[in-house]
Formats: structure tokens, sequence, C-alpha cells
């Protein structure tokens, strides 16, 4: 017996064939329009992370910009020792900008930390900063501390307005605002800083009313040496006044000329009308760093002669002030600060100790004063031991 096996092939007709090659085709096509979607989306949200760092970029350097501009200025304006160096802010990491430090000559340092050196931080958490929308120039910033709007009056005159002054006391009710005008030179050079107090109507509320006179309170004018260094400097201070008849004369006048050898600068100080007890020489020492070593002031009269020595601690604080006459120690001013962290942060003024020692003329300390605690404790003079605090 035979068997015959049959095989039944099913053979597409075209309409199947058709729908066939329609769905393969349309697959990959979607899958490509997938594909070039998510392609241009991802080339979008590049274009736009560019862009959004590009405009942080830009605003820091704009900040940058506008407050190595506006600083000197303020510090000029209101600093009561003399400027001796700016350091330039920078753009950190194209998102932040570096702070902002002054460093100056003062007449004398007694305070914590590094008092010759100013810092100001623009850091988004404390810094506010408004810019005019038609000049595209900053006008005003505040932090904590310091809060100033700016008038920019042309290219070599910048006018600031500090803080609001309330008086009312036996000189009168005032609304008091200070202005300062700073001119500069060609060169970009703050050459004068007038500084004026303008004198309104105090209304109820602490209001502002009439004006009813402005008051000149200082002028300060500079001379330099090259693009940094001040060579003279000139202070003229006026007297003071209530009334809108009372003269607005001159009251003291104070020259300083300045020279610098290394990084020694001797500050010779002269009064007008003369004053051999506060005239005299200033020399300040400092190192490589800008940190001040050693400040000392002779007199012309020869009654006063005083030399202060500076140590500082590992982080680069004061630890100890040391006064010295002809070559002696007399006294020291020695920093405790608490191991709390808190000796970068000199905002933070209850983190601190000072205690004063005071050394006879064996050059050993037989007495010790805790300034902050007011106890005290003494030495014993045979067995050179300390008693405890009281």
């Amino acid at each position: 017996m035979r068997y015959f096996i049959f095989i039944l092939m099913l053979i597409p007709t075209q309409t199947a064939l058709s729908q066939q090659t329609d769905s393969i085709t349309g697959d990959s096509a979607a899958r490509e329009q997938f594909v070039l979607d998510s392609v241009l989306a991802r080339e979008r949200f590049v274009q736009d992370s560019l862009a959004r760092h590009q405009r942080i970029h830009d605003s820091v350097v704009f900040l940058k910009n506008e407050l190595n501009r506006l600083l000197p200025a303020y510090y000029t304006a209101t600093a009561d020792e003399i400027i001796l160096r700016f350091r330039d802010m920078s753009v950190i990491g194209d998102t932040a900008v570096s702070d902002f430090v002054c460093i100056t000559m003062p007449f004398s340092v007694r305070d914590p930390f590094t008092p010759w050196k100013t810092r100001f931080s623009a850091d988004n958490k404390i810094f506010k900063y408004k810019v005019d929308e038609r000049s595209g120039q900053l006008i005003s910033f505040q932090t904590p501390r310091l809060k100033a709007t700016f008038n920019r009056s042309g290219r070599n005159l910048l006018v600031i307005f500090r803080p609001v002054i309330i008086q009312n006391n036996s000189r009168g009710m005032f609304y008091k605002n200070p202005v300062d005008s700073v001119f500069y030179n060609n060169q970009g050079q703050i050459i004068t800083v007038r500084s004026y107090v303008q004198f309104y109507a105090l209304l109820a509320g602490n209001q502002r009313g009439n004006l009813l006179f402005t008051n000149h309170t200082e002028t300060r004018n500079y001379e330099y040496a090259g693009k940094q260094d001040l060579k003279y400097y000139t202070v003229a201070r006026y007297c003071e006044r209530w009334k809108a008849y009372e003269p607005n004369k001159v009251c003291s006048t104070i020259h300083y000329t300045i020279s610098r050898e290394g990084n020694t600068y001797t500050l010779v100080r002269k009064n007008e009308p003369v004053n051999n007890f506060s005239d005299g020489t200033y020399t300040l020492k400092y190192d490589g760093n800008e940190d001040l070593n050693e400040i000392s002031f002779i007199n012309a009269a020869k009654t006063e002669n005083w030399q202060r020595t500076i140590e500082l601690n590992k982080n680069g604080n004061v630890s100890c002030y040391y006064d010295k006459a002809n070559g002696q120690i007399l006294q020291s001013l020695c920093m405790v600060y608490k191991a709390n962290g808190s000796e970068n942060s000199p905002d933070v003024v209850n983190s601190l100790e000072t205690i004063t020692t005071t050394f006879e003329m064996d050059g050993i300390s037989y007495y010790q004063k805790n300034n902050t605690t007011g106890k005290i404790r003494t030495r014993d003079r045979m067995t050179l031991e300390w008693s405890p605090w009281k």
C-alpha cells in the first residue's frame, strides 16, 4: 500500500505582502522618529544647560567687575585707616566670586584675627544687590554689615549714599543722609573723596522732611607713585555745624607722606596747625603675605616712642601683641581662641578671650589679667610659679 503525503504550502497573496511590508516599514519609521526626537531633545537640553551656565557665568563676571570698582571706592571713603592695597575679586569655578580683601595701614592694632585686613564676601546667602535695568549697572548692595547705594555720574565720578542716621538729642532733631563723592583720574585711580551730610527735618515716625542744609564733613586727597603705591595723602576735617547760617569751615588738616622700601612702609604725619605731640613717623612692616608684623611710632617731640610686634598663630590670626620701648617688652596682649571652629569666623566675638601680661625690667612677667573673665593671677618671685586664676 502506498501512502501519499501532501504538504500544503500557503503562498501569500499580493494584498498580504503589501500589508506586511507596510507594518515593517512603519515600525522602522517610528523607531527612527523616536531616535530623532530623543536626539533633538538631548540637543535642546544641552543647549539649555549651556545657555544657563553661560548666564550664570556672565552674571558672576558682571558682579566681579562691578564690585571691583565699587568696593575700593566705598572703603576708601569710609575707612579710618589708610588703604595700602586692594585684592580684586576673581571668578571661582564660573559660578562664584572670591572674597574682596582690603589691606590697610593702621595707626594702631589691638583687635584679634587680622585687623589690617578687611574682607568682603559676596556669598549669595547674605549678599543682596540691585541692578538698574536701563543702565545695566549695579546701583546698590546690602549685607548684614554693609549697605550702600551708588549713582554713576560719569566715568570719573561715583556718588555713594550711605544709610540714613536719625538724630534726636540736645543738638537737634535731624534726618541725616551721608553722601560721599569719589573722583577718579584718567588712570582709574581715586584722587579725591568729598564727604557730606545732608540735614533734613525729622518728621513723625522718623520720616524725612525738607532739606535744611548740607554739611561738608571731610575731604581726602591722594597722590600716587606709579599705578599702586600711595605717596601722599591728606585729610581735611570740617567743624561740626548745626545751623544753616553757621560757616562750613575746616577745623584740622593732616598730611601724610608715604614711602616704601621692600615690605616696610614709612608714614610721616604732619598736622596743620603743627602739633609736635601727634606729628611724627609711623613705620609698618609687612611680610610676603601682606600680614602686618610690626608697627612703631615716634612723635616729633620725642615724648612718645613705642613699638608693637605681632605674633601670628598657625591659622594666620593674631596670637599676641607685644609692646616694647627701647627694645624692652613692657606688656603683651594675647588671644585665646575657643576650639569650636570660631577662629575662622571673626563675627563670633564670644568665642575669644584676651589676656594681658605685664613685664618688669628683668624681662619676667609677674602679673596677668584675663580681660574677658576679669580674673587675675600672679607669679611667685622666688619659685616663678603662677597662682590659680581668681
